[in-house]
């Protein structure tokens, strides 16, 4: 069995799922032992792979990842050195991976709690201000229904104005044909005085003659 240790540089080695690229090629071919890291080199980014196979497995595996990489992947460098330390087993390595990624769900479902939290919040506030507005407009329909109310009632003044000048106009006129009547009684009645006088006077006038 042969302990190999692989360097891959680059300015994109990171967030490109390198290591489950890398992963994934050595389970196909049916390495045991396995383990990868992300890490820097002199500020560049670096994937560090350690492997534990045969020559023949480990021979495939190198001339696979130095002509096979992630897309989006940049490579600049890829090596390989002997290796003596303790090489995980894949299956171990693949339950580090998964405790990983869990990891870094847990941020973001932490975060998908606290925007449904937010959420929540301003759907609370959208309500008050529905709630809000719904009061503000049953009380203009309250004030509008009381301006109505009023308006009926200055109508209904308003006819009773009216009934009251027509009945006031009636009386008028009935008291001008009442009056007519009262002076065209009295002008019959002076007539005839004057008449019964001038009558008079001509008998007295006749005598004297």
């Amino acid at each position: 069995m042969i302990k190999l240790k692989g360097r891959i540089l680059g300015n994109k080695t990171h967030d490109v799922g390198y290591r489950v690229f890398l992963l994934t090629k050595a389970m196909e071919l049916g390495i045991e032992r396995f383990r990868a890291s992300n890490t820097f080199e002199k500020n560049v980014q670096a994937v560090a792979v350690y492997l534990e196979a045969d020559k023949t497995a480990i021979d495939e595996y190198k001339d696979i990842i130095n002509s096979n990489f992630p897309e989006n992947a940049e490579v600049a460098e890829v090596s390989f050195e002997d290796y003596s330390g303790y090489v995980t087993s894949i299956s171990d390595y693949m339950h580090l991976i998964q405790v990983e990624q869990l990891n870094k769900g847990i941020p973001a479902i932490l975060s998908i709690e606290n925007k449904q939290g937010q959420m929540l919040e301003k759907q609370d506030v959208t309500i008050n201000v529905l709630k809000s507005v719904k009061e503000d407009t049953s009380a203009m329909l309250r004030k509008q229904d009381s301006m109505l109310d009023k308006q009926d009632a200055t109508i209904d003044v308003l006819k009773s104005v009216k009934e009251d000048t027509s009945a006031f106009r009636e009386d008028i006129s009935m008291a001008r044909k009442d009056t007519k009547d009262e002076l065209y009684e009295k002008y019959e009645y002076l007539s005839r005085e004057i008449t019964e006088i001038k009558s008079s006077l001509s008998e007295i006038k006749a005598k004297v003659l």
